[in-house]
């Protein structure tokens, strides 16, 4: 599909992402801009608002006379395409219709394409050239193994992420357009000058397929130019039938290794190409190790790269994300077998419901291969996971049992080794017995508790059983402390470095401690533990960008410094890497909450709390979002889910009497000072001060002195900006508006974004009508436009 031919912004204004339903395409999406127009139809780069994820939006053009099990050729192949899980694969979301037009979503990547680059460069250097053809092969092999041939592979179909990314677009569509307009047409579908001979030929067709068309967009990176040539596509597609092409072996500007290599991909007959895309790989690999060169893409020459073009290999700074790491570059196998079930007849079905769910829930994390159900149905009842492992060389096998009675289900979940049959782990998961209950609400929680120990299981050989033990709790430490501290979780990751260096799922985890530990730090070791934080995501980074943890930590550290539009994109990477990662849903949810989208930031902060219940941050954004928007029984409920949390009280003392501000409810707000555990903590300082002031307990002097003291000991510029707030509404409860006016001046100027804060909390009134006020909004506002607008 030629996506990008046509690149302008839509002719009327897109619904913005608080529209009504009525005015989104299919009730979700709000169509951004058009990205491009081809065969297969328009695309558009679009808000999903229910997640609140761009992505991208293909409608699918089917023709007028398209069968009736049109629909549901394209609805089995997204299915297949979505079992690719690979960093060189977009990711495939979903398929629907909307007012009798078909559509699908998939990752959207931010970028050019191969073809922009071969229009503006012409040849490229062979090492350029071959790194490029091996992030493809790569990418065709995860999808090869998951069952799914490309059939359209061409250079608009081939992007160039702006992070540095080679990324595969649009498989398994081809095919289904080639089933649907072949029934009607009985002809070759696809684009001429990228099909092999046998597509032309109307022949069989299977991997190999791609890899001619691999071999095709190598020698146009190498030569500038393409083999064959005629006066038309499909001239120059019969000629392929007929017709041998150059031998590049005789061009002394093509590598000798290269020019045989190019020369049996283009062979005519599949059986005398390479006969996998993983072989195409590896002798692309070892070329490139040979010359000395890394395997990793990178950036071209400035001088040769077009303006506007991102370079593919970025230097792994805080600005960059660098490519995987080695270790993750072969996906890990695992099979699911089918979930047996105990409980009445009617219901056995649940069972595989929710084993599919858990497969497409999984197979959305990166580093893995999943297969599918499909495949694993003859294992039913031959249950060993050695014979299991031999047959399809997975690395691990998921077991379990689905118990149902009324209501209520049951999901027990083993996590086995293949090669030796070994329990590596165990889960036991409670909830109704409701299908889509079972999907929604328990499927994310156990795929994600599989996602966190395979990562372990990968490890359980090459670092000693300490190591991991003293990760699995420095990992409880940082879900149940608050977001600003880590205090419990560092010298348990200091420990685990010390014993594993090369450690990297503790080297991501440390990065994310030390930035959650600068965020409250005071001026004296304000800037020590601040550098401690960009050293350590510098160094998770460059060894572990893999890993959830990793770009979640860069979220957070560039939030501290106000970039919130890079923060979102990280910690977006981060979801893309772990789908139902808690402490990454928390914190963009969290900034949701803040920045406008208030909607589905609230609907990210439950799913966290149900993933991770332990988890006190997710309910105490939720109660501060939900008391802002005057959704008091939310508010209470949250409130009352975080009543045994100790870690957390300093935190829900100070909400309890802020939320009791805000509503001029004086009995709760003494009932919350009555409560306040004693101690030196900030926060419980803070709650102090606030409460004082709701109860009339302070006079404007001791007000000021204790504002300057607020503000003085803390310099990171996103916690100064929280300050701020707070003072700005203990200003106006104290009846100094110009006062409160300042401080709300001095967020504005540095971090905030919390726009509902800006518009809705309650006590801000008498500032809002002040000169200054509506310039200071207008910032905010901007700097929450830029965050979301591409």
């Amino acid at each position: 599909m030629d996506d990008r031919t046509v690149v302008r912004p839509l002719a009327t204004p897109a619904p913005s992402p608080s529209s009504s339903p009525a005015t989104l395409f299919a009730g979700r999406y709000a169509l951004t801009r058009l990205i491009g127009r081809g065969g297969m139809g328009s695309v558009y780069q679009a808000l999903d608002t229910l997640v609140g994820d761009t992505v991208a939006l293909k409608q699918l053009e089917l023709g007028r006379e398209a069968s009736a099990d049109a629909l549901e050729r394209f609805r089995r192949e997204v299915r297949l395409a979505r079992r690719i899980t690979h960093p060189h694969v977009a990711r495939m979301h979903d398929l629907g219709t909307h007012e009798g037009q078909a559509f699908l979503t998939m990752e959207y990547v931010e970028g050019g394409d191969l073809r922009e680059l071969i229009a503006h460069r012409g040849a490229i250097a062979a090492p350029d050239a071959a790194r490029i053809a091996l992030a493809v092969s790569e990418g065709l092999a995860a999808a090869h193994a998951a069952g799914v041939v490309h059939r359209d592979l061409k250079p608009a179909n081939i992007l160039l992420e702006a992070g540095g990314r080679v990324v595969l677009t649009d498989f398994g569509i081809a095919r289904a357009l080639v089933e649907e307009r072949a029934a009607r047409t009985q002809g070759a579908i696809g684009t001429p000058l990228y099909m092999a001979p046998e597509q032309v030929a109307g022949e069989p067709v299977d991997a190999r397929a791609d890899l001619y068309a691999v071999g095709l967009l190598l020698y146009e990176l190498l030569t500038g130019r393409q083999p064959f040539s005629a006066e038309t596509p499909w001239a120059i597609a019969l000629a392929r039938l007929n017709q041998a092409p150059p031998d590049l072996r005789q061009d002394t500007t093509v590598p000798a290794p290269l020019a045989r290599l190019l020369s049996q991909c283009l062979e005519r007959h599949p059986a005398a190409r390479p006969q996998s895309a993983d072989e195409l790989a590896r002798v692309l690999r070892e070329w490139l190790r040979g010359e000395g060169q890394t395997t990793a893409p990178q950036a071209l020459p400035p001088a040769s790269r077009p303006e506007g073009f991102a370079p593919l290999t970025p230097r792994p700074t805080l600005g960059t994300v660098p490519a995987a790491s080695s270790s993750m570059a072969v996906p890990r196998g695992i099979a699911f077998l089918p979930l047996r079930h105990q409980g009445p007849p009617d219901t056995a079905w649940l069972a595989d419901t929710l084993t599919e769910a858990l497969i497409d829930q999984l197979s959305r994390t990166r580093g893995f291969r999943v297969l599918g159900s499909g495949v694993m149905a003859r294992f039913r009842d031959t249950r060993d996971p050695r014979a299991v492992g031999g047959e399809l060389g997975v690395d691990w096998v998921v077991d379990g049992t689905l118990q149902s009675a009324g209501p209520s289900a049951r999901v027990s979940v083993r996590l086995l080794e293949s090669r030796t049959g070994a329990q590596l782990w165990s889960g036991r998961f409670d909830g109704a017995s409701e299908g889509f209950a079972l999907q929604d609400r328990l499927g994310p929680r156990i795929a994600e508790e599989l996602r966190f120990e395979a990562v372990l299981a990968a490890w359980r050989d090459r670092v000693p059983p300490d190591v991991l033990v003293l990760y699995r709790q420095a990992n409880q430490h940082l879900h149940r402390e608050r977001r600003s501290a880590s205090d419990g979780a560092s010298p348990l990751l200091v420990r685990c470095l010390e014993l594993a260096p090369a450690f990297l799922p503790a080297v991501a985890l440390y990065a994310l401690s030390t930035v959650r530990a600068c965020f409250s730090s005071r001026e004296d070791t304000g800037p020590q533990l601040r550098q401690l934080a960009r050293e350590s995501v510098e160094r998770a980074l460059r060894q572990a960008p893999e890993f959830a943890e990793t770009h979640l930590a860069r979220s957070m550290l560039m939030a501290q410094d106000g970039d919130w539009r890079s923060a979102v994109t990280h910690v977006r990477m981060s979801l893309d890497i772990a789908p139902f990662h808690a402490l990454s849903l928390q914190y963009l949810g969290s900034i949701q909450c803040e920045a406008g989208h208030s909607a589905e930031g609230l609907e990210r902060l439950r799913l966290a709390h149900a993933l991770a219940p332990d988890m006190g941050g997710a309910l105490i954004d939720l109660a501060r979002t939900s008391a802002l928007l005057g959704r008091m029984e939310d508010y209470r409920w949250a409130l009352g889910q975080l009543a045994p949390s100790q870690s957390h009280r300093p935190v829900v003392d100070f909400l309890r009497v802020r939320v009791a501000g805000w509503t001029g409810d004086l009995a709760e707000a003494r009932r919350a000072r009555e409560e306040f555990r004693l101690g030196d903590e900030f926060l419980t300082r803070l709650a102090h001060l606030y409460a004082e002031v709701v109860l009339g307990e302070l006079d404007a002097s001791r007000f000021t002195a204790a504002a300057r003291a607020v503000l003085s000991t803390h310099d990171n510029p996103r916690f100064v900006s929280m300050a701020c707030q707070f003072v700005a509404e203990m200003a106006c409860l104290a009846g100094d508006a110009p006062a409160a006016l300042g401080y709300f001046q001095r967020a504005a100027n540095t971090a905030l974004i919390d726009l509902d804060w800006v518009e809705f909390c309650p006590v801000l009134g008498p500032m809002r009508a002040l000169p200054g006020f509506i310039e200071g909004r207008a910032l905010v506002r901007r700097r929450v436009e830029a965050i979301w607008n591409s």
